[in-house]
């Protein structure tokens, strides 16, 4: 899909990082697993899904060299595990973790095990794996457990590869955006960075399940009240959540 800078738009003034992304950040890696299934109700099959994983690599190492972290909450609803860790100790060691409502207890188990997977004394010096979620059930069947372990290795196996890239990590229906609807229209997953004029770069990931089309606001145009009502009666609204990730570094 093309990007918002390819369709003549440019919000703000500052410049970007060389891939407008979070993987401008140095160390910094963005990786998906998307699953996509058009199948028979079970048992003959595993219905529909539209959902997936996104994995956001903070460091190489990041249990035995942590890093600053925070959080805040601003509106909405949604579960984000570890955050309670990063609220006292100000820190996190492992990578953040994406995913959908129901399916996050499932990443948390599969991030735990590939964390002690690469880290053994992880059962001895304890960590919470940071996992987030935006409910996809108004497009994905969230009736049904639809992602696996092997879901969430690979897309570690890719944030770790995506480390340092030349190219912007994939955007739009693609990992835990995948089943996103936003401001009436489809959401899923944006990324972009900017460099600061102390040479800081500042990477944000954003994960956009949120809003009515009449909020819709695009450099500063209210596109969505010029377009008009949505008369879909089922379109989500405001109070769903949007997971954002905001990373800087002093490269």
């Amino acid at each position: 899909m093309p990007r918002i800078r390819e369709l003549g738009i440019t919000i703000g003034s500052s410049p970007t990082g060389a891939t407008n992304s979070l993987v401008d950040v140095a160390g910094v890696g963005v990786g998906h697993a998307t699953v996509i299934r058009d199948e028979a109700e079970p048992p003959e099959g595993r219905g529909i899904a539209r959902t997936g994983v996104t994995v956001v690599r903070l460091a190489d190492d990041s249990f035995h060299h942590t890093l600053p972290a925070g959080g805040a909450v601003l509106n909405g609803a949604g579960e984000c595990t570890g955050f309670i860790t990063a609220a006292e100790w100000g820190t996190v060691d492992t990578p953040v973790f994406l995913t959908s409502t129901l399916q996050l207890g499932r990443v948390y188990d599969a991030a735990c095990e590939l964390m002690l997977e690469r880290f053994p004394e992880v059962a001895t010096d304890f960590v919470i794996p940071v996992v987030a979620e935006c409910d996809d059930s108004f497009l994905n069947d969230a009736r049904r457990m639809q992602v696996t372990r092997e879901d969430v290795q690979r897309a570690w196996q890719e944030a770790d590869a995506s480390a340092g890239s030349k190219q912007p990590p994939p955007e739009g229906s693609v990992g835990s955006g995948t089943g996103m609807s936003c401001l009436g229209f489809k959401g899923g997953i944006g990324t972009a960075s900017r460099v600061t004029t102390e040479g800081h770069t500042v990477g944000v990931l954003l994960m956009t399940n949120f809003g009515t089309r009449e909020q819709l606001v695009v450099d500063g145009v209210p596109v969505g009240r010029l377009l008009g009502q949505d008369s879909d009666p089922h379109r989500p609204d405001s109070s769903t959540l949007a997971a954002a990730l905001l990373i800087a570094s002093t490269s």
